[in-house]
C-alpha cells in the first residue's frame, strides 16, 4: 500500500495552493491534472492538503464503489445554505436517503417525456421573438429558454418575461459561491463547524446542548462578511418569496396542478411513514431544481451554438436533422432522429461541464487506488480534467460529436464521462436536460440561422460554473427551406 507522503505533489500557485483564485488558473491547473499518469496525487488548498483522482478507476472509487465514505464538501454546503438549504444537493445522510427515494420517481425517463412538448413550445416561443438581422447573444437566449422550460416544468408558471430578474438572482448567487470557494473566511468558518462538533460528541447534558445549538448555526455562512451584503439578500429573497408564494397558493387551491411542484408537497416517505415534506424541504428542493434545471441546459446549448458556428460541416448536419422533421414539431418521442443533436450537446457537456470539480471528504479512513486516506481528508475529483484525459478522448480540445455514437461511447471505462456525477449522487435531473438539450438546439437551429463571428473567441468567464464570457453574440439570419447543402452522412 502506497502511503501518503510518497504520493506525487502538484506544484503550488501561490497562497492558494494548487488551484489558484481565479477560473482561468484553475483550468491550467486542472488541464495538468489530466495528464497525470498515476491514479492519485496530492496537491492542496490553501494550508490544507488535498487529494485528486486521476484516473475513471480512481474516481469510480470515490463516486461509486466507496461512496458511502465520503461526503459532500461541507464549506460547498455552507456557501450553498442560504440559497438552497438542506436540499437534495447539499443535504447528507438519512435526510439524503429520505428526499432522494420520495423524488426519485418524479425524475424517471417516462414522467419526464410529458414536459417534452413544454421545451419545444418555450423554444418555439422564443423563436418566433426573433427577427432577420437582429443582434442577440446566444447565452442570454438559452438561459431565458431554459428558465421558462424550467418554470413551466416545475412551476407551470409562464416566467420567460420574468427570466431576466430570476436570472439576475441567481447569477447573483452563484457568483458569490464562486467568489467565496477558496476564501480563508471559508476554511475559517469550516474549521469551527468541526471544532463545535468534535466538543459537542465530547460532552454531555447543558453543554451538549449549547454546543449542538452552535454547530447548526455554523450551516450558515454567518462568519463570511459577505454573507449579509445587501445584494445578496435581496437576491435569495426574490427566489425564496417566489417560490413561497406558489407554494401557498398550491395549499390555498388543492393540489389540482401537473407540475412538478405539486408533485414534491404531495410526495410521501416510500418507506411507510407516510409523511410529506415541509413547506422549507419544499422550497430547499425547488430552489435546487430551479438553479440547476436551468444553469446546466443553458451553458451547453450556449457553447453547442458556439461549438457548431466554428464548424461548419458539423453545422450543416445538425441543421439537416431538424430539417427533417418537416413542417411538424420537432419531438423527442423517435430519440434516433435527434441523434445527431444529443451528440452535440453532450460534447459541450464534455468540453465545457457546468461544474468543474466535486469536493468530496472521507467520513472514515477508506482506501482510494492503494492509498490508505484519513477520516476528514478532502478529495477532490476534477471533471474537468476526466473530460480532457487523451486516453479516454484523443484530441481531447477538439469538438467532435462522434466520440458519442454508441459504440465509441460504450469502449469508454465507467466515470469518464460526469457532467451529472455518477454513483448514488447522479444528477437527478439527467434525463430533463438530455431531453431538453436536443430539442431546444433542433428547434431554433430550423428557424434561424445564427451567425456568430468565425474569428472570435469565446473563452470561460470567472465564474462558479463554466459560462462563456461574454456570451456568444450572433447575428440573427433566416434560414432558407430545405436541407442544407453537401453530401448525404450517415450515422445522423
Amino acid at each position: 500500500m502506497t502511503s501518503l507522503s510518497a504520493l506525487p505533489r502538484l506544484p503550488d500557485a501561490g497562497l492558494f495552493g494548487s488551484f489558484g483564485p481565479t477560473t482561468l488558473e484553475r483550468l491550467a491547473f486542472q488541464r495538468r491534472l489530466a495528464q497525470a499518469r498515476e491514479p492519485l496525487v496530492r496537491g492542496r488548498i490553501l494550508h490544507l492538503p488535498v487529494y485528486f483522482p486521476c484516473t475513471p478507476e480512481a474516481v469510480h472509487e470515490v463516486l461509486v464503489g466507496k461512496a458511502r465514505s465520503f461526503e459532500k464538501s461541507p464549506g460547498l454546503r455552507v456557501l450553498l445554505n442560504d440559497l438552497a438549504g438542506q436540499g437534495l444537493f447539499t443535504a447528507e445522510g438519512a435526510l439524503w436517503r429520505s428526499q432522494r427515494k420520495m423524488m426519485a420517481p418524479l425524475f424517471q425517463p417516462a414522467p419526464i417525456h410529458q414536459y417534452a412538448d413544454t421545451m419545444r413550445l418555450v423554444a418555439e416561443h422564443a423563436a418566433s421573438r426573433m427577427h432577420e438581422g437582429q443582434a442577440i447573444d446566444l447565452a442570454h437566449e438559452t438561459t431565458r429558454i431554459a428558465m421558462s422550460v424550467v418554470g413551466k416544468s416545475l412551476f407551470d408558471v409562464d416566467t420567460f418575461d420574468e427570466a431576466d430578474a430570476l436570472g439576475e438572482a441567481l447569477t447573483t448567487c452563484l457568483a458569490w459561491v464562486n467568489d467565496n470557494l477558496t476564501s480563508l473566511g471559508l476554511v475559517a468558518h469550516v474549521l469551527a463547524l468541526d471544532a463545535t462538533a468534535s466538543l459537542a460528541s465530547a460532552t454531555a447534558g447543558r453543554p451538549r446542548r449549547a454546543l449542538q445549538s452552535l454547530h447548526a448555526r455554523f450551516a450558515s455562512p454567518f462568519l463570511l462578511p459577505t454573507s449579509r451584503d445587501p445584494k445578496l439578500r435581496a437576491a435569495v429573497r426574490v427566489l425564496e418569496e417566489r417560490i413561497q408564494g406558489m407554494i401557498d397558493e398550491r395549499r390555498r387551491h388543492g393540489f389540482t396542478r401537473n407540475d412538478l411542484l405539486t408533485r414534491l408537497l404531495t410526495a410521501k416517505d416510500p418507506d411507510g411513514s407516510g409523511e410529506s415534506m415541509s413547506d422549507a424541504q419544499v422550497r430547499h428542493e425547488a430552489v435546487t431544481l430551479f438553479v440547476a434545471g436551468h444553469e446546466t441546459t443553458a451553458t451547453a446549448l450556449a457553447w453547442s451554438f458556439y461549438l457548431l458556428s466554428r464548424n461548419p460541416e458539423l453545422m450543416a448536419r445538425a441543421v439537416d436533422e431538424a430539417l427533417a422533421f418537416g413542417e411538424g414539431p420537432i419531438t423527442a418521442w423517435q430519440p434516433e432522429r435527434l441523434a445527431f443533436c444529443t451528440r452535440v450537446f453532450k460534447e459541450a457537456l464534455r468540453l465545457y461541464p457546468p461544474l468543474m470539480m466535486m469536493p468530496r471528504r472521507t467520513l472514515e479512513a477508506v482506501e482510494i487506488a492503494g492509498v490508505s486516506l484519513p477520516p476528514r481528508a478532502l478529495v477532490f475529483v476534477s471533471i474537468y480534467a476526466m473530460h480532457y484525459r487523451e486516453s479516454l478522448y484523443p484530441e481531447p480540445e477538439r469538438f467532435d460529436p462522434d466520440r458519442w455514437l454508441p459504440e465509441r461511447e460504450a469502449e469508454r471505462p465507467k466515470a469518464a464521462y460526469l457532467p451529472f456525477s455518477a454513483g448514488p449522487r447522479f444528477c437527478i435531473g439527467a434525463h430533463f436536460a438530455m431531453l431538453e438539450g436536443p430539442l431546444v438546439l433542433a428547434t431554433l437551429l430550423r428557424r434561424w440561422h445564427f451567425e456568430v463571428d468565425p474569428g472570435r473567441e469565446i473563452v470561460v468567464d470567472n465564474f462558479a460554473t463554466l459560462r462563456p464570457r461574454g456570451g456568444v453574440p450572433a447575428v440573427v439570419r433566416r434560414r432558407a427551406s430545405g436541407p442544407s447543402e453537401g453530401p448525404p452522412r450517415a450515422g445522423g
